[in-house]
């Protein structure tokens, strides 16, 4: 399973929910992963906010035990014609959430995320929600 961006910013932010969800899935030995798209985004944040050490210090606390996907070639190519198809159908979600569910159809994972109104759009994804 690919844990998406906004759930990684929930468990970094202790949301009893979220961390409960996550928990469950491990617990049922489910193997959480992350897009490289999401190393991306939070580290991104780092500079964004005051206190960088210690973001610096929550994302790696998040990611310690998540293995990241490579974005390569054929999540590029699936990317690309997912977010072709969807803005000429005039509903695109962004380039990043479109890599992430890109990978997940390459490596074919289900994506965690609350986001689904996003992820929906994307054919044959499977998503689980928070």
């Amino acid at each position: 399973m690919i844990v998406d961006t906004d759930v990684l910013i929930y468990l970094m932010q202790g949301d009893d929910r979220t961390m409960r969800k996550v928990q469950a899935l491990e617990e049922e030995r489910s193997k959480l992963a992350i897009s490289s798209v999401s190393l991306f985004e939070l580290h991104h944040s780092i500079e964004r906010v005051r206190d960088s050490d210690h973001r610096r210090r929550a994302i790696d606390a998040v990611l310690e035990t998540r293995h990241t996907y490579p974005v390569d070639a054929a999540v590029m190519k699936k990317a690309g014609r997912i977010d072709g198809r969807l803005a000429s159908e005039g509903r695109a979600i962004g380039m990043g959430d479109t890599i992430v569910g890109a990978t997940a159809l390459v490596q074919e994972d289900p994506v965690l995320t609350r986001n689904v109104d996003h992820f929906d759009r994307i054919d044959d994804l499977e998503i689980e929600t928070v």
